[in-house]
């Protein structure tokens, strides 16, 4: 779960100054923050996962961006037991000095002369997967805030030392675990908590608070799919509006035209 931009922000943009409908506007947010994926065919935000890949030769494309490694494993011979734990030296990852990656290839001077070859579920890769700012596999700033208090792996309700810089709709990181801002109240957090793959922990008082970041241009994009779905909640989201001047319009529906021309270097090209 996640939205690309705050509720704070977004409200700021559309001069929304009222409270009642933040819960509309947060769903709407996430409902652009979806759809922005869709239409890059990627998404922007970290997730910890395993993939599994057909085997492949000494090529393999990966149809999800990768930030990085945990473990790549192969399986030979298709018993759907990974044997084979490649060492970094094995492969390279592609491009080589940019993130997210997109390819793996075989190291020729490796162990491996292939990435399972010819198995059907022949790769497992456990990593960190989703769109990087190009230099950094950890695209997160610094919120310059912190815990306060000790938590354990369930507590939903967060307090930092500071929310003055945390926004409903954020995607937080303390330590190695995810959280999903729902709620704040003064310097009380609301929480999902162990999201986009990750796992509820304990955590000790006076912990860095990270916030997740995301491309300027989505962040924009989701901004006005967002406005744009809000204002046709006042036309129940009818296709076509009856006007006593001009007649019959019918509504534009779909991605707006403006917030493709912002994802258009964002659009991640089909490999399969």
């Amino acid at each position: 779960m996640n939205s690309y931009v705050g509720l704070t922000t977004l409200k700021a943009r559309m001069t929304i100054t009222g409270t009642g409908d933040d819960t509309q506007l947060r769903t709407l947010m996430e409902a652009a923050s979806r759809a922005v994926d869709n239409y890059c065919r990627r998404w922007f935000y970290a997730k910890t996962a395993t993939r599994y890949f057909p085997g492949a030769g000494s090529t393999l494309f990966l149809p999800d961006d990768l930030l990085s490694v945990t473990t790549f494993k192969t399986d030979d011979d298709g018993d759907a037991t990974f044997e084979n734990t490649l060492a970094s030296t094995d492969y390279f990852l592609y491009p080589l000095n940019d993130v997210p990656k997109t390819r793996a290839e075989i190291n020729p001077e490796g162990d491996y002369g292939s990435f399972a070859s010819g198995i059907q579920r022949g790769v497992e890769i456990a990593g960190l997967w989703g769109y990087g700012d190009g230099e950094s596999a950890t695209p997160y700033s610094d919120s310059t805030t912190t815990t306060n208090e000790a938590l354990d792996a369930t507590e939903t309700a967060v307090d930092v030392v500071s929310a003055a810089v945390l926004e409903v709709g954020q995607t937080i990181l303390v330590e190695s675990e995810q959280m999903y801002i729902t709620a704040i109240s003064s310097n009380t957090l609301t929480v999902k908590r162990g999201v986009n793959g990750t796992t509820g922990a304990t955590h000790d008082t006076s912990k860095t608070v990270y916030i997740y970041d995301y491309p300027p241009e989505v962040q924009e994009a989701v901004m006005m799919q967002t406005a744009r779905l809000w204002a046709r909640k006042n036309t129940a989201y009818a296709r076509v509006i009856a006007n006593p001047e001009l007649g019959q319009i019918e509504v534009y529906r779909g991605m707006d035209d403006d917030v493709k021309h912002l994802l258009f270097e964002y659009v991640r090209p089909r490999y399969f």
